[in-house]
């Protein structure tokens, strides 16, 4: 027998990501989040390609576009030395290095996408 209510820890992209996941597939997804008001957490976080395009498969890309911030190029560096480990720069066409924001705008979409 499948459990059809689900408790998602944590309002978070992750957390409001599941709970929409879970909703679409026929689940009630209650949500708990200590704090009580949805606010900017950071200065952003960089998701990678499978998970963008999660968020685009949920039906969220148009809503979270404009959030968007799109890398002109990407590199990886060591930590101490500063060294360039590997790096991409340009960007080639096609090349997904999307960057969405975590923000209070980025969480308050996610939620009101949220079914209740």
């Amino acid at each position: 027998m499948v459990a059809r209510d689900v408790i998602v820890a944590g309002a978070g992209i992750a957390g409001l990501t599941t709970a929409i996941a879970l909703a679409r597939a026929g689940m009630r997804a209650t949500v708990l989040e200590q704090t009580p008001k949805l606010e900017e957490a950071g200065a952003g976080i960089q998701l990678s390609p499978n998970a963008t395009n999660v968020l685009i498969q949920l039906g969220l890309g148009d809503r979270l576009r404009p959030l968007v911030m799109t890398p002109e190029a990407m590199m990886a560096v060591a930590m101490r030395s500063l060294r360039r480990i590997i790096g991409v720069s340009p960007l080639r066409p096609g090349e997904d290095g999307r960057t969405w924001q975590e923000s209070a705008a980025c969480s308050a979409n996610l939620a009101v996408s949220t079914p209740s």
